[in-house]
C-alpha cells in the first residue's frame, strides 16, 4: 500500500511539472571573455536576464551550442530561483572530410610535395583527389591540408531547467569555456641612436563563435588548465585582421592576481575565425651593447653572443621580439628571439649573433646532492681572442638556487638565475668561482 502511495505521489508530480513547465528566452546583458597566453582557452561570463513564470522553467541557451555542458556554470543572483540542470542533445553536421567532398583542396606531402585538385573522398582507405592527374594520397605521408570549408561542428540543442518560486525577471551568471582561442604577445624593436620598442597583442580567434561588444581581460601566467590526452588535427585558413605599427591612445590596465598579470584590454569586437593584432606598449630608451656568456650546472663550452640590453617601463609578457636596426634609412631584420615574463623595471636583454672572439667554459668544481638538497662549486672561464676590450655578462642557470659565496660580487641574482658582469682585455682570460645550493 505505501509502494503505491509513494508512486501516486510521484506521478501527481510529473503532472504537476507539465502543467507548469514553461519555456522563456534569455536576454543578454553583459559579456566578458579572458584569454590565456599560457593555454588555448577563452573563459566567457554573461550576464543574463530571464523572465520567468513561476514554477519549472525550459530556457534555451542557444550560445552554448557545441560546446561541453560540464565546462558550463548557470549561477542565480537571486535566492527566489533554482537551477535544476543544464541538457544537451547533440545533432551531428557535416564532419570536415564529408564537407570538402567535390571542393578544391592542397595537399603537402611530408617529401615536400604539393598536390592540388578537387577532393573526390576516401578510396581503398587513401585520400582520391582530381589534378593535373588522378591521386590517391596516403594519409600517413600528408603533412598538412588546405580546405575550402571547416566542415560543420557538432550543435547542441542545449537549454536550462530552472525552478522560479513566483513569476518575474531574475538575473543569471553564465561561465563556460570556449577552446583554442587564444593570446600572445608579440614585440617589434627598433635601434638607431635610441631603442624603441613596440608591444602588440594578437588576439587569434579559429573559432566559429563570434564575440561582439565584449570585454577582453587578457591573463599572462603559466595558469594550469587539465588536458587529457588527445589528437590534434590541424586546420589550415588565412583570417587576419592588423593594426600597423600604432600606439593605443590609453594605456592598458594592469593588474597582478596571485603569479598571474591581468590586463584590461576594454571593449573589443572578436569576429568568427580572426586574428586580432593590438598594439598596447610603446617604450622610448636607452640602450646597450654588450656580451652574454650564458652557463649551465652541467659545465661545458658555450657561446658568447653579442646582445643590447635595455630597461623595461612595464611588464613584458612571454611573446617573439623582432630587432630592427636602422641602416641607411631602411629597417633590416638583424635577429629575433622568444623572452620570457619580464618584470617591469628589469633588464631585458636580447642577442644579436654570436662573438668569434670570445669564449667561455664552464667547470663543476665540486657537486653533492642530499635530500631535497643539492650543493654547486662552479669556475667559469671567458677569454678574449680579439683586439678589443669587452664588457661580458655571464649567466649562470641555478634554477631555484641561492649563492653563497663568489669571487665576483654579483650585479643580479633571480629565483633561476644569476648575473656577474666583467670586463676581459685583448688576450686576457679572466674566471668567477662561486657557490650555490638547491633546496627542492
Amino acid at each position: 500500500m505505501k509502494r503505491k502511495v509513494i508512486g501516486g505521489i510521484l506521478l501527481s508530480f510529473i503532472i504537476l511539472a507539465m502543467v507548469i513547465f514553461h519555456q522563456t528566452r534569455a536576454e543578454e546583458d553583459q559579456t566578458s571573455i579572458a584569454l590565456y597566453d599560457s593555454a588555448r582557452i577563452g573563459v566567457v561570463e554573461k550576464t543574463l536576464q530571464v523572465e520567468l513564470k513561476e514554477g519549472i522553467n525550459e530556457v534555451p541557451l542557444d550560445v552554448l551550442e557545441g560546446l561541453n555542458v560540464e565546462e558550463v556554470t548557470l549561477k542565480p543572483l537571486d535566492e527566489k530561483v533554482k537551477v535544476l540542470g543544464i541538457i544537451s542533445k547533440e545533432l551531428k553536421g557535416k564532419d570536415l572530410i564529408e564537407a570538402n567532398i567535390g571542393k578544391e583542396i592542397t595537399i603537402k606531402l611530408k617529401s615536400g610535395e604539393t598536390i592540388s585538385g578537387k577532393f573526390l573522398g576516401y578510396k581503398d582507405g587513401k585520400l582520391a583527389i582530381q589534378g593535373n592527374a588522378y591521386y590517391l594520397v596516403e594519409p600517413d605521408e600528408v603533412a598538412y591540408m588546405k580546405m575550402a570549408s571547416l566542415g560543420e561542428e557538432s550543435k547542441s540543442n542545449v537549454y536550462a531547467i530552472i525552478n522560479a518560486e513566483e513569476e518575474g525577471k531574475y538575473f543569471f551568471k553564465l561561465i563556460y569555456r570556449v577552446g583554442e582561442i587564444g593570446w600572445n604577445s608579440r614585440y617589434k624593436l627598433y635601434l638607431s641612436d635610441k631603442a624603441v620598442l613596440y608591444g602588440y597583442i594578437l588576439i587569434d580567434n579559429p573559432t566559429n563563435k563570434s564575440f561582439e561588444n565584449t570585454e577582453v581581460l587578457l591573463v599572462s601566467g603559466e595558469v594550469q588548465f587539465y588536458q587529457p590526452p588527445q589528437v590534434i588535427v590541424e586546420r589550415y585558413y588565412v583570417a587576419e585582421a592588423a593594426i600597423g605599427k600604432e600606439v593605443p591612445q590609453e594605456p592598458i590596465q594592469q593588474t597582478k592576481i596571485e603569479a598571474f598579470y591581468l590586463y584590461k584590454l576594454g571593449t573589443v569586437d572578436i569576429g568568427a575565425f580572426e586574428k586580432k593584432m593590438i598594439p598596447y606598449i610603446y617604450q622610448e630608451s636607452e640602450y646597450t651593447k654588450e656580451y652574454l656568456y650564458e652557463s649551465y650546472p652541467y659545465g661545458g663550452n658555450q657561446d658568447i653572443y653579442e646582445i643590447v640590453s635595455l630597461k623595461t617601463k612595464e611588464v613584458l609578457p612571454r611573446g617573439i621580439v623582432e630587432i630592427y636596426k636602422e641602416l641607411e634609412d631602411k629597417n633590416v631584420l638583424i635577429g629575433e628571439q622568444m623572452i620570457d615574463h619580464t618584470p617591469k623595471g628589469d633588464i631585458l636583454r636580447l642577442k644579436l649573433g654570436r662573438d668569434i672572439d670570445l669564449k667561455g667554459k664552464t667547470e663543476v668544481l665540486e657537486e653533492r646532492h642530499g635530500e631535497r638538497y643539492g650543493y654547486y662549486k662552479i669556475r667559469v672561464t671567458v677569454e678574449n681572442f680579439g683586439e678589443e676590450s669587452k664588457e661580458v655578462i655571464v649567466r649562470h642557470y641555478k634554477w631555484r638556487g641561492k649563492i653563497l659565496e663568489s669571487s665576483v660580487s654579483p650585479v643580479s641574482e633571480t629565483a633561476n638565475y644569476v648575473e656577474f658582469k666583467i670586463t676581459v682585455n685583448p688576450g686576457e682570460k679572466k674566471e668567477i668561482i662561486f657557490e650555490y645550493e638547491v633546496n627542492y
